[in-house]
């Protein structure tokens, strides 16, 4: 296993060589490539390496490799344009949004508001400041049709990759996180002492002591809620394909994605698959969708009726009655948000809630809610301006995805509406922006529909064809 940390190593370290020379000569698009790539495995290949190597310094390289791999390109991206002082700016209603949303924790880090020390309200405001700098890369980074297709291939293989985890997992009966030494960079980075009957923390195990398996992302609900960025590319492409090979392909790669979320065994991501399915239906006016999502729902609750234990019969039961531990402990964190932001509507400071880098357990008001995070720590404001931001980012990604005149045109507006629109529900039950994968790449993804919209919008008035069929991917 030595050699296998040192060959991880040497692998990332050839790839972000690769990357920071792409970004160094101005390709800057292939920083969404370097997010799809590595931010599934980041926080699993930090825990290996620590266990192997048992280097403190090592693990905050890897950690901050990312921070330059991204601050670089901005600065390029600022510094590196000769045009860009001559350039003519128009702000949509959605980056003026995005713009507040930045601005005003910005102003909470500067009045220093709240018990978090200066360090880790600055790491919250950094992890903001990345959902912005995505936002606008995706917003003015050009990418052509194959440096998307290039990304999202990435995106099947890890599917399937995952999927073949969580199945070994499975029927192993043990966690790869036990493996990669998860518990052990804990205890000796964060202080946190093993929980669980596995040893690892209380995410990965269910009600009763089922275990939820997350492959090699950070945690299973991070693997489960990654998973609608595959779902939404496998439908748009399903779809779009003539051949059938290819679609038996779109087919078993979202099958892939399926299984990770049902071994998850997230109740919020499993309950959102159903509703992204509705969501994409009507955005393709698709319908035959919703008679598939019907008939998987038709078979799951076959299974847990007719032939499941009753562990999981009773794990589902408690859970559509709120009466297991994990519905209670939402509902408790959620009023205790909401007492905060009643008693503190402008907020109590940064890093004061959720479970984000840069908050300390001993600070922590709420944190089972994404909108609620906000509202704890911005005040009410902040909690409006993250829900308008995701609002008018579906929208008008929606808007932009039927705008197109073609299917290629359309496949980034819908995979970003889509994505987004399949968070909305985890958001409710966890600390979503969190997961960086899934967070940070759909909002280059809203960013990039965002430039599509103010662009189709523009020329409306002109002759649109009817989506066509066009091979994407062989």
């Amino acid at each position: 296993m030595f050699l296998v940390a040192a060959l991880l190593l040497v692998l990332y370290f050839v790839f972000f060589i690769y990357v920071m020379k792409n970004v160094l000569s101005g390709k800057l698009q292939s920083v969404f490539l370097y997010a799809v790539a590595f931010f599934p495995v980041y926080a699993l290949f930090i825990t290996i390496n620590f266990d192997f190597f048992e280097s403190p310094i090592m693990v905050k390289l890897i950690q901050y490799s990312k921070e330059v791999v991204v601050f670089t390109a901005l600065a390029i991206w600022i510094f590196g344009q000769k045009s860009l002082e001559q350039r003519s700016w128009h702000f949509s209603f959605l980056d003026k949004l995005v713009l507040s949303f930045i601005s005003l924790a910005f102003v909470f880090f500067i009045i220093g508001l709240g018990e978090a020390t200066f360090f880790n309200r600055a790491i919250y405001l950094k992890n903001i400041l990345l959902i912005g700098v995505f936002y606008f890369f995706g917003r003015n980074v050009k990418m052509e049709f194959h440096h998307w297709n290039n990304a999202f291939k990435v995106i099947m293989v890890t599917t399937v990759l995952a999927c073949g985890f969580v199945i070994i997992e499975k029927v192993v009966g043990i966690h790869f996180h036990t493996i990669a030494g998860y518990a052990k960079y804990n205890t000796f980075m964060t202080g946190e002492e093993p929980q669980g009957v596995y040893g690892l923390s209380w995410t990965f195990e269910a009600e009763g002591g089922q275990p939820r398996y997350g492959a090699f992302f950070a945690h299973p609900l991070e693997l489960a809620a990654s998973m609608f960025v595959i779902t939404s590319i496998c439908i748009i492409y399903l779809i779009s394909v003539p051949h059938k090979v290819n679609k038996y392909k779109y087919l078993g790669i979202l099958f892939c994605a399926f299984i990770c979320i049902l071994f998850a065994y997230s109740r919020a991501s499993f309950v959102a698959f159903f509703m992204l399915l509705g969501f994409m239906a009507f955005l393709l006016r698709y319908y035959k969708l919703l008679k598939f999502g019907a008939f998987v729902i038709a078979v799951v609750t076959g299974y847990v009726i007719f032939f499941a234990g009753d562990e999981i019969l009773f794990f589902v039961l408690d859970t559509i009655s709120f009466e297991n531990s994990s519905s209670v402990t939402h509902i408790v964190d959620w009023l205790n948000a909401v007492e905060s932001m009643l008693s503190s509507p402008m907020g109590i400071g940064l890093a004061m809630s959720g479970n984000a880098g840069g908050v300390e357990k001993d600070l922590i008001v709420g944190g089972e809610n994404q909108y609620l995070i906000y509202g704890v720590q911005m005040g009410f404001l902040g909690m409006l301006l993250y829900i308008g931001v995701l609002y008018y980012g579906i929208r008008n990604s929606w808007r932009a995805f039927r705008l197109s005149t073609t299917r290629i045109e359309g496949i980034v507006p819908f995979v970003a509406a889509a994505v987004k629109f399949g968070l909305l529900l985890p958001l409710f039950t966890a600390n979503g922006e969190a997961y960086i994968y899934v967070s940070l790449t759909s909002w280059w993804l809203i960013g990039n529909a965002e430039t599509k919209y103010q662009s189709l919008k523009v020329e409306d008035s002109r002759p649109r064809l009817r989506p066509r069929q066009i091979e994407l991917s062989s």
